[in-house]
C-alpha cells in the first residue's frame, strides 16, 4: 500500500509534529511510526497465512491506526469494525480479529487480544524508517488493502473491497474538492473507522503531515477543538446534534472554521443551528462506501433545499430514472443512479467480485431529481432501509435481534422522520403481557448500539400482506395515529 509508504515518509520529516490527538494524549509522527514498528514485530510473530484478512476492533485510536499501517506494510488486507459486526458478517472470512475489548469470542474465529504492549515504543532509540519503506506491502494497483462493510441497498451488510487504484483516488479527491481553508491545519473526525470517512481521513490527514484528532464523546470534541485549535470538524447529522447540545450557552471554538455534515440530509432548522454556533462555513458530501464521494453541497445549496446534496464532482456522472430505467428529464423525481471513477466492488467470501452494477450503473437506494444547472436533489429512499443521522440499518436487522426476548409474539421496525428532521427507528411489538419498554431498550442497546429504537410501541397486530410481508407504510401510518 504506497499510500501508507507515503506517509511514513512524510513522517520521516515532520517526526516531532503532532499526528494523533485524543483524550488520552497526544503522539508525534515518529512516535506514531514507532508504534506502527512495533506493531509489525508483533503481528508477525502470529504466523498470518498471505494477504490473510484482519479485522480491526480496537478502542484506542492511536492503536487502530498503527495497526492499519502496519498490516498494509506486511502486505495483510485490513477492515475495522464495530461490536455489531459479530451478526453482520459478509465478504472474506477473516484470518485473524485483532481486539482491546475483553471478552471477545467469535466461534470459527482466531481472536487476539491487543494492549498497550503491542505498540510500545522505546523513545531513546530512532525509528528505522528506511526499514519500513522497505516492507512489501500492497503495490500493485489491484491489490485489496481495505475492507470496508456496506449495508447497500437494501441496509444488510455487504462486503465492499477497496484497492489500492481506488483508495488513492478517493485521496488524491478530497485534496482536489475540498477548499483549502478546510484541508489546513487540524482535523477532527467523528466517523468510527469502520466507515468510509474513518478510513480515509487518517491517511487524508497524515499524508499532508496534519494533525487527526478523536473525540469519545461531544464534550470531549469541544475540549479537544479548544487545545488543539481544531481547524474542521467531520461528523454525521447525529453527532452535529450532540455537539451543539454540550456546547449549550457557550461561545464556539474560535479556532474552528468548517464543518462538514455526512451521512445524511442536513435539516435547514440544524444548518442554522450550526452556522450560528459552530460555523458559517458548513459543506456536506453525499455518496456511499461503494461510490466515494459523488458530489459536495455549500451552505448555499442545502438553504437552496433542505434535500440538496450538491453539485456533482468532475469524476462522477448521475441520473433519475423512472421504473423501467428511462433517464427523466432534469427536475423530475426518480431513481437516482450514478457512475464514479471512485467506485469499489462487492466480494464474496472467496474475495471473488460480485455485480455492482446494473446496465453500467450503481443504484444506492435514493430516490430525488438533478436540477436544470445540474443540483443533485435526495427526496428519499427506495426501499425501507432506515438512515438514523447518518446510521443506515435494514428494520430486519433490528427485528432479529429483539426476537430474542421471550415475551415478544411478533414486531416489526419502521423508521419515521422526526421533528428535528433526522429519522428515527420505531418499533412496533406484539406481546400478550404488557411490555417493559426500559428492559427491552437496555437489552436491545448491549447489541445494537446507535440501531437501538428510539421509540417502541405495544400494538395488538401487525399488518401484514398475504405473503406475510410488513406493510411497512401502514403501519408507520397506524403508529402516527398512536401519537396523535
Amino acid at each position: 500500500m504506497q499510500l501508507v509508504k507515503a506517509i511514513v515518509h512524510q513522517a520521516r520529516r515532520s517526526q516531532e509534529e503532532p499526528a494523533i490527538a485524543f483524550g488520552g494524549g497526544v503522539v508525534s509522527f515518529r512516535a506514531l511510526m514507532g508504534a506502527t514498528a512495533a506493531a509489525v514485530e508483533a503481528i508477525r510473530l502470529l504466523g498470518l497465512p498471505k494477504r490473510g484478512l484482519v479485522i480491526l476492533d480496537i478502542r484506542n485510536p492511536v492503536h487502530h491506526t498503527a495497526a492499519i499501517y502496519a498490516l498494509a506494510l506486511l502486505g495483510h488486507p485490513s477492515a475495522s469494525v464495530g461490536t455489531a459486526w459479530v451478526t453482520q458478517q459478509s465478504g472474506p472470512r477473516p484470518a485473524l480479529l485483532l481486539t482491546d475489548v475483553d471478552g471477545v469470542d467469535v466461534p470459527g474465529l482466531a481472536v487476539s487480544r491487543v494492549d498497550a504492549r503491542w505498540f510500545a515504543f522505546d523513545e531513546s532509540r530512532q525509528v528505522d524508517f528506511a526499514a519500513l519503506m522497505a516492507m512489501p506491502g500492497l503495490p500493485d494497483a489491484d491489490d485489496v488493502v481495505r475492507y470496508l462493510y456496506s449495508s447497500g441497498t437494501t441496509g444488510r451488510p455487504k462486503c465492499v473491497a477497496v484497492t489500492n487504484h481506488v483508495l488513492e483516488l478517493r485521496v488524491a479527491h478530497a485534496f482536489e474538492t475540498l477548499p483549502q481553508r478546510a484541508l489546513s491545519g487540524a482535523t477532527l473526525n467523528m466517523m468510527g473507522f469502520s466507515t468510509l470517512a474513518g478510513t480515509i481521513m487518517p491517511l487524508t490527514s497524515h499524508v499532508g503531515g496534519s494533525l487527526l484528532c478523536f473525540a469519545a464523546g461531544y464534550a470531549e470534541a469541544l475540549q479537544l477543538c479548544r487545545v488543539f485549535g481544531i481547524t474542521w470538524l467531520m461528523a454525521a447529522v447525529v453527532q452535529i446534534e450532540g455537539i451543539l447540545k454540550a456546547l449549550g450557552p457557550a461561545p464556539p471554538p474560535a479556532s474552528l472554521r468548517c464543518v462538514l455534515v455526512a451521512g445524511s440530509k442536513l435539516p435547514h432548522r440544524l444548518l442554522a443551528e450550526i452556522r450560528s454556533r459552530l460555523s458559517s462555513y458548513v459543506l456536506g458530501g453525499y455518496g456511499s462506501t461503494e461510490l466515494g464521494l459523488v458530489a459536495f453541497s455549500t451552505a448555499a445549496d442545502f438553504e437552496r433545499h433542505e434535500g440538496s446534496a450538491g453539485h456533482l464532482t468532475p469524476w462522477a456522472a448521475a441520473e433519475a430514472v423512472d421504473d423501467d430505467g428511462r433517464p427523466l428529464p432534469a427536475g423530475r423525481d426518480g431513481v437516482l443512479r450514478f457512475r464514479s471513477d471512485e467506485l469499489a466492488v462487492y466480494v464474496d467470501e472467496t474475495g471473488q467480485p460480485l455485480p455492482t452494477l446494473e446496465d453500467g450503473w450503481f443504484y444506492p437506494g435514493d430516490y430525488g431529481r438533478i436540477e436544470p444547472d445540474g443540483l443533485l436533489i435526495v427526496t428519499g429512499r427506495t426501499g425501507d432501509v432506515i438512515n438514523r443521522g447518518g446510521v443506515v440499518v435494514a428494520p430486519e436487522l433490528i427485528e432479529e435481534e429483539l426476537r430474542r426476548d421471550p415475551s415478544i409474539t411478533d414486531l416489526a421496525v419502521v423508521g419515521a422522520a422526526a421533528a428535528s428532521g433526522i429519522e428515527e427507528i420505531w418499533a412496533a411489538i406484539v406481546s400478550p403481557a404488557p411490555i417493559d419498554g426500559e428492559r427491552l431498550l437496555r437489552a436491545a442497546r448491549m447489541r445494537l448500539a446507535e440501531r437501538v429504537p428510539d421509540r417502541l410501541f405495544q400494538v395488538d397486530a401487525i399488518p401484514r400482506n398475504e405473503h406475510g410481508k410488513v406493510m411497512r407504510n401502514l403501519l408507520r401510518e397506524q403508529l402516527r395515529r398512536m401519537l396523535g
